[in-house]
């Protein structure tokens, strides 16, 4: 995983253990995740004796802006009335080529609620990832999450009826499955250049490349640090590109300034394993969970990220990215920042991504 960010890695166990109850209960059992391995749905012969190919509908909502929509009881309500329409606009039009997607989606109903932005809402609220603080907003938020999905659900299920699923049970459902945590790294980008997914920010200056060429990112919200010192210059980016997006070497920042802008690869990764362990109850799928780790890691260190995340409930794991060890070393000062902005801070190596759940 280390020297090729594979292969993803599924807790069939523990996936299984959290289905739900009218899935546990008509026979049903997830046998795979999709590539980004936030999708756990049922597939295969059901009890009907037909096949079940899992369809994914998929939206996130930004945390970024968490604090203009939280307060409104319409808003996830809403959000979830057009994953409901969606679903019966594929389960109507569809082809019949993709008859078993269609049955799947009829049957359960499953879609996926997730969020973008979650690192942006921290550094937003100068709240460090490796926080006691960032623990206790992330069990908030995503607990809220799902209280209002759930009762979306119970209310579309009385206007529109109970998914199938559901229904053969006398449960009044209409989702089977409501959340699910993608990794958004496009759909970040257009909403205003929010962190992707749940995940960390991989550096506070970097290059994004696109197809209309290569322009530099700035964070937004250290820039605001900056100019409450009047350091927001070329002169101060250039030193954060040089040392690869940290800010660790600026001596004006107070020290708690640098924890909150601590880039992923920076941070404990145990943390992101403890903060999407506090989530996973409030999530009905599963998480796109990168971890971040240097290319000479320990064996036993990468051994006890991965076993500590089984051990404390998680679905999933997708990419493990790492940097090459040339990369990890300090950059010599000898090179001008533009050198050191195309060799050191491009955006990672391309990895093999599902373009829906970007």
């Amino acid at each position: 995983r280390v020297e090729t960010g594979e292969p993803y890695i599924i807790f069939i166990d523990t996936v299984n253990r959290m289905i739900p109850q009218h899935h546990k209960l008509a026979g049903l059992t997830v046998k795979t995740s999709n590539l980004c391995s936030e999708i756990t749905l049922p597939t295969g012969v059901d009890k009907n004796g037909k096949d079940r190919t899992a369809v994914c509908c998929l939206s996130s909502i930004n945390l970024e802006t968490y604090d203009e929509w939280k307060d409104d009881k319409n808003f996830i309500e809403d959000i979830m009335r057009f994953l409901d329409n969606i679903l019966s606009e594929f389960i109507e039009k569809a082809p019949d080529s993709f008859k078993d997607a269609k049955y799947s989606a009829h049957r359960e109903r499953s879609v996926g609620l997730g969020v973008m932005g979650f690192h942006s809402f921290l550094q937003k609220n100068l709240i460090p990832f490796e926080s006691v603080m960032a623990k206790v907003w992330n069990t908030k938020i995503f607990k809220y999450i799902d209280q209002e999905v759930n009762k979306a659900s119970k209310k579309l299920a009385e206007e529109r009826g109970p998914c199938p699923d559901a229904k053969d049970y006398g449960i009044m459902e209409r989702f089977s499955n409501k959340t699910a945590i993608a990794p958004t790294a496009s759909i970040s980008i257009i909403c205003g250049g929010s962190s992707p997914g749940i995940e960390p920010i991989a550096g506070n200056s970097y290059t994004h490349k696109t197809l209309s060429g290569s322009f530099n990112v700035r964070n937004k919200f250290l820039e605001e640090v900056l100019n409450k010192y009047g350091k927001n210059n070329n002169e101060t980016w250039s030193s954060i590109t040089t040392s690869q997006g940290s800010v660790q070497h600026l001596d004006f920042l107070t020290q708690e300034e640098k924890d909150v802008f601590k880039t992923a690869f920076e941070l404990d990764q145990r943390w992101l394993i403890d903060l999407s362990a506090d989530r996973t109850p409030y999530i009905s799928q599963a998480q796109s969970l990168n971890i971040f780790l240097p290319a000479d890691v320990h064996k036993k260190d990468l051994h006890q990220i991965h076993f500590q995340s089984w051990k404390k409930g998680l679905k999933s794991l997708y990419y493990c990215r790492s940097k090459s060890i040339q990369r990890a070393e300090v950059v010599s000062k000898s090179f001008v920042a533009s050198t050191t902005e195309k060799t050191q801070n491009e955006e990672p190596k391309n990895y093999e991504e599902c373009l829906s759940c970007q």
